[in-house]
């Protein structure tokens, strides 16, 4: 009896072997096709049963990548949604057989009121190939399993010529990472492109602010009331003189006897690592710095935090390398 695993991988070798023929099938048509389809002004794709699940998952790539396109079923195509059909439309139509009966009516309208249609069969004579202005042609094997049946080399072969067609579109257009990005803004690339300090920084009440001159008392609650576990200090004409973190409080504490006599100013000036040391200049970044720039910033400097700092050179916000870490930049 035949193992599972002798199954398997019968399947995934005879799939992998009628990709390799799809290779040489590739020829001028597949680049007219491609011609086609950067001409127009969206892609329709289409088609029944697992030919059907397939021109989702095309359509979607094509989407994704730059390529305006919307998967149409082929019976809702014949009862109202032709109604969107230009001349500027170019419809990519899957069927293996290339003879499905509800597929070839929805072609037919499509060819009166649309553009140029791809059809994607793996039958040289179907009905479908002789309709289509630039026919593909996918090899003509059979699916793989003990019975045939079942569409799967079908699909496999289907879903890479989805592919192909997205990734040369791509290439041709000089589809870049930051314009992915922008179709996908909550995937990890599209965070890492485009979020930016002022997107993920604590502001407006929530930025722990206080002046110079105020009490330690005062100082020691924004930090609390705030909850960033530290406070930025800021000169009477709102720049900035530096930042009081919870390891500040703990070096004051220890150095001074009685800290509670101390204005901010005073804690700042005891908080240095060395009570000998000057201090150091604030990290700061203006609001459109990229997070990632910010993560490379906090981790080379070794910091957990940053200022944003607005035109005037006043603070604005603070960005922690936990808020970059939630928000999938880390």
């Amino acid at each position: 009896m035949t193992t599972a695993r002798e199954i398997a991988r019968q399947v995934v070798s005879e799939e992998a072997a009628a990709l390799g023929q799809l290779v040489a099938h590739l020829d001028e048509r597949f680049d007219a096709a491609v011609r086609s389809m950067l001409d127009s002004r969206q892609v329709i794709v289409s088609g029944i049963g697992k030919s059907g699940a397939i021109a989702m998952k095309i359509a979607g790539s094509l989407t994704s990548t730059g390529q305006p396109a919307v998967y149409m079923h082929p019976v809702e195509a014949l009862h109202g949604d032709l109604g969107i059909v230009t001349e500027k439309h170019c419809l990519v139509a899957l069927s293996r057989s290339g003879n499905t009966e509800e597929l070839l009516r929805f072609v037919a309208h499509f060819r009166r009121l649309g553009g140029p249609v791809i059809g994607i069969t793996q039958a040289r004579e179907s009905r479908l190939a002789e309709l289509s202005q630039h026919p593909l042609l996918l090899p003509d094997v059979p699916e793989s399993g003990p019975l045939q049946l079942a569409p799967t080399t079908s699909c496999i072969m289907q879903l890479a010529m989805g592919d192909a067609l997205a990734m040369a579109l791509l290439n041709a257009r000089g589809f870049q990472a930051e314009d992915f990005a922008q179709y996908h803004p909550e995937g990890t690339l599209g965070r890492r492109l485009l979020l930016r300090a002022e997107d993920v920084m604590h502001a407006g009440e929530r930025l722990p602010r206080i002046a110079a001159e105020a009490s330690f008392a005062d100082l020691l609650h924004e930090m609390t009331g705030k909850r960033l576990g530290m406070a930025i200090i800021t000169e009477a004409d709102g720049r900035v003189l530096g930042t009081f973190t919870d390891g500040d409080l703990r070096r004051v504490i220890e150095r001074v006897e009685n800290p509670m006599q101390l204005d901010a100013r005073g804690a700042h000036q005891n908080s240095r690592r060395q009570a000998a040391d000057t201090p150091v200049r604030v990290s700061s970044v203006e609001p459109s710095t990229p997070a990632v720039e910010c993560l490379r910033l906090m981790r080379d400097s070794r910091i957990t935090c940053l200022l944003v700092l607005g035109e005037d050179q006043h603070p604005v916000g603070v960005v922690r390398l936990l808020d970059l870490i939630e928000a999938g930049i880390g």
